[in-house]
């Protein structure tokens, strides 16, 4: 194949420049303070992560249901919450609690500080691309709760941060009422609009939420006729199109073709295929990759190949151009293989790796913790547009006719204790960990290696991962555990249940209803 017949992919593979940083900790310096405070938080399991609108913090969605059901790090962390992550100092610096109530109204968790009440379980959480008004990063928030007849309500709301990024200032519904969906669903953010997709059974339903909305509205829907939702993997948003992914029987990705929706002129899906990378060919076969969308590429990292219970995982990066439909691999790969790892893109340009690691950092047990990776390179096509040339709507934060929130100051971290500890001492230690007995931590080339992985060596212009299946072998008893999950995306994830016969009784009436509405 001539590369020379894609020009946009040609630039792409000679001046795609990918880096990967493991910002999981500061390297070769001792445990901030704050991290005797909030380490606890380095063993969760998280539901979700956005980055701030200043690219100063990282705020991680908690679930402490799905952390639990994890069986990777022992019991809850806390409540339900948005837990922040500060980028520079590279810990966790703040818990912001949640309220969430689950059927009938039954509450799930309490909070005394911010008072956050939101119906059903933390789901998803999307930051938008301008500011709040109150001039820290704006999220939309979606929560699943139980309804009738085996179905699922989904609830969609606005939480907007200070300028501190520490605190919330307000909080609203975006929804008049809640959507009810049966089985699988998808929830994905447009990089191009303020609008939330969401994708639902049965058929393929499809709710477009205004994420600019001064109060609660209703969504506008449409349906794809002859289309089943449940036919696809996954689904993501780039450039104003749905771009669906299928999958084998056996769970493995199927990277030859991807099936394309327009949002602005819906109606008959599109299916492309998918050509191979020149050099490299098509992506080797993996399952619980990392997958996301930017503005006109889809992203794959990582991922793990079974062999019949020995189970090796992959480090590698491939980029699928949604305008050639061409594969590529990028030259270059993680510096540490995550179990099932997730990927998020943010609309700074940096993409976050991140995920369950089974080698331990200084001062934690043995066991499973997270790792996260910062990756810049990816290249987007162009810069997606303003919302304010996106949409007609009023410009960002004029959202409400109510007067802006008062200023507040910037308060400093909490000065409970020095930076580091004094000359000649051992860092602190994590609470209820066994005390650190050297002083910072180690490098991650220095970490010592478990089992067969070798570091890659330099992740910055560094030579192809292998492609033969001989990838990490999790050390004996460290090999985590996790059940039959909803998914591991984020930004566009899609929710598996298993039928029941109140769901398809359920399914039916909403099957009916949605004829008698066309």
């Amino acid at each position: 194949m001539d590369i020379q017949s894609f020009p946009a992919l040609k630039l792409s593979i000679f001046t795609m420049q990918v880096q990967s940083e493991d910002i999981t900790v500061a390297w070769g310096q001792q445990p901030h303070h704050l991290d005797q405070q909030y380490g606890r938080w380095r063993l969760a399991v998280f539901q979700d992560v956005q980055e701030a609108i200043d690219s100063s913090k990282l705020y991680f969605l908690y679930d402490p249901d799905a952390d639990e059901r994890s069986m990777t790090t022992g019991s809850r962390k806390g409540g339900a919450s948005i837990v922040v992550f500060d980028l520079n100092l590279r810990c966790f610096v703040a818990e912001l609690p949640i309220t969430v109530f689950g059927r009938r109204g039954r509450p799930l968790s309490f909070i005394r500080v911010v008072t956050v009440i939101l119906p059903g379980k933390p789901k998803f959480l999307f930051a938008l691309k301008a500011p709040a008004s109150s001039g820290g990063t704006s999220f939309v928030f979606v929560s699943e709760s139980e309804g009738n007849g085996g179905m699922y309500q989904l609830h969609v709301s606005r939480i907007d941060l200070w300028q501190d990024g520490l605190s919330i200032a307000d909080n609203r519904p975006l929804l008049s009422q809640p959507m009810n969906v049966a089985g699988d669903y998808i929830c994905t953010m447009r990089e191009d609009a303020p609008e939330m997709v969401v994708m639902a059974n049965p058929g393929l339903q499809v709710w477009r939420v205004d994420a600019l909305a001064a109060g609660p509205s209703q969504p506008n829907y449409f349906t794809v006729p002859g289309a089943e939702l449940r036919h696809f993997y996954d689904g993501f948003l780039s450039m104003g199109s749905v771009y669906l992914l299928s999958a084998f029987a056996d769970g493995n990705l199927d990277y030859t073709r991807v099936h394309v929706l327009s949002l602005e002129n819906p109606g008959q899906i599109n299916t492309h295929t998918c050509h191979a990378d020149p050099a490299r060919g098509m992506p080797p076969a993996r399952q619980q990759a990392a997958i996301d969308s930017t503005s006109g590429y889809i992203l794959v990292a990582g991922g793990e190949i079974d062999y019949g219970g020995n189970v090796q995982r992959l480090s590698d990066y491939w980029v699928l151009d949604l305008t050639s439909f061409q594969w590529q691999q990028v030259p270059s790969s993680m510096p540490i293989p995550l179990i099932e790892p997730r990927l998020t893109t943010t609309y700074s340009g940096n993409v976050y790796l991140w995920g369950d690691f089974d080698q331990p950092l200084p001062g934690m047990p043995h066991g499973t913790h997270l790792r996260i990776l910062r990756i810049r390179g990816f290249g987007q096509k162009a810069a997606p547009p303003s919302y304010d040339a996106a949409t007609s709507a009023s410009p960002y934060p004029s959202v409400t006719p109510s007067p802006t929130y008062p200023s507040q100051p910037i308060a400093p971290y909490p000065q409970s204790a020095p930076a580091h500890p004094p000359a000649g001492q051992n860092a602190p230690a994590y609470p209820s960990y066994a005390p650190n007995p050297a002083a910072g931590y180690s490098a991650p080339g220095a970490m010592p290696q478990q089992g067969a992985y070798q570091a890659p060596g330099p992740s910055y212009g560094g030579d192809y991962p292998r492609q033969d299946g001989q990838g990490y072998h999790a050390p004996p008893g460290q090999q985590a555990y996790y059940p039959p999950q909803e998914k591991k995306k984020k930004d566009c994830s899609i929710i598996l249940y298993p039928p029941t016969p109140a769901r398809e009784a359920g399914l039916r009436a909403l099957q009916s209803s949605a004829k008698r509405s066309a």
